[in-house]
């Protein structure tokens, strides 16, 4: 099995040792020994749900184990797919560290309600849940890391949404990571405009396929992908594993 990987994000964050991965198969034995070798508390994993049959050997350590969430990601093959027009009179600009201070403003507004796999573990402070989606979105600006890119979204002079993406040019593939509208701009064919220009700047680039994922509660976001031609592919079961070191 590959080791699991130190967050020093998720840690600094949360005050606990948190160590992170996406396994297709695991062994309670090997993650034992490494909870043991690296004193880990929190380990945030991640399995193939078509291997679910198998996911109740977690129960086996000796841990809290928290179902955390269920991950579906879509697909769309760029080069055959017919970009449709946007429906808003919208503007897209970079994020750049000059602008990326309005994700501090917007993104705590943006998902004031919603609930991720961090939410579905009662061990973690809340409050702190918010400050890492602001740390989140601002880790995909431009020249924060090679194969990252994202976009403030305006309407006028307003600043109504933002998009992050990261790109493969290798494996000439790309990602819409985390799109979000403002709530008075909600209801509009905002989010759907985000994908479309999403899929069209990175068509126009040559890539071949794009994807996106959501937890499956996620009901009207998954309309909006298979409205412009994504695909369901795959899906996973997000597991916490919570270590008591009392």
């Amino acid at each position: 099995m590959n080791e699991l990987i130190y967050s020093e994000v998720d840690s600094q964050r949360f005050g606990v040792r948190v160590f992170r991965k996406v396994l297709d198969e695991f062994s309670v034995e090997e993650i034992a020994s490494q909870v043991e070798k690296d004193k880990i508390d929190l380990i945030i994993l991640r399995l193939p749900s078509v291997t679910k049959d198998k996911h109740s050997e977690l129960h086996k350590l000796k841990c809290q184990v928290i179902h955390a969430d269920t991950l579906v990601y879509y697909f769309s093959a760029l080069k055959r797919s017919e970009i449709t027009p946007l429906r808003n009179n919208l503007s897209f600009e970079l994020i750049s560290s000059e602008n990326s201070q309005v994700l501090d403003e917007i993104v705590p507004i943006i998902f004031k309600d919603y609930t991720s796999h961090y939410a579905s573990n009662p061990c973690l402070d809340k409050q702190k849940i918010s400050a890492g989606y602001i740390e989140w979105a601002k880790s995909y600006i431009s020249e924060a890391q090679e194969g990252r890119i994202s976009w403030l979204v305006k309407q006028a002079d307003d600043i109504i949404g933002f998009a992050t993406c990261t790109f493969n040019k290798e494996k000439n593939e790309c990602e819409g990571v985390l799109y979000g509208v403002m709530p008075q701009a909600a209801g509009k064919g905002v989010y759907t405009d985000i994908i479309r220009f999403t899929q069209g700047y990175f068509k126009d680039l040559g890539f071949a396929t794009m994807w996106v994922s959501t937890q499956i509660q996620n009901y009207s976001v998954q309309k909006a992908w298979i409205k412009e031609d994504f695909q369901l592919k795959k899906a996973y079961d997000t597991y916490h594993l919570v270590f008591n070191k009392n």
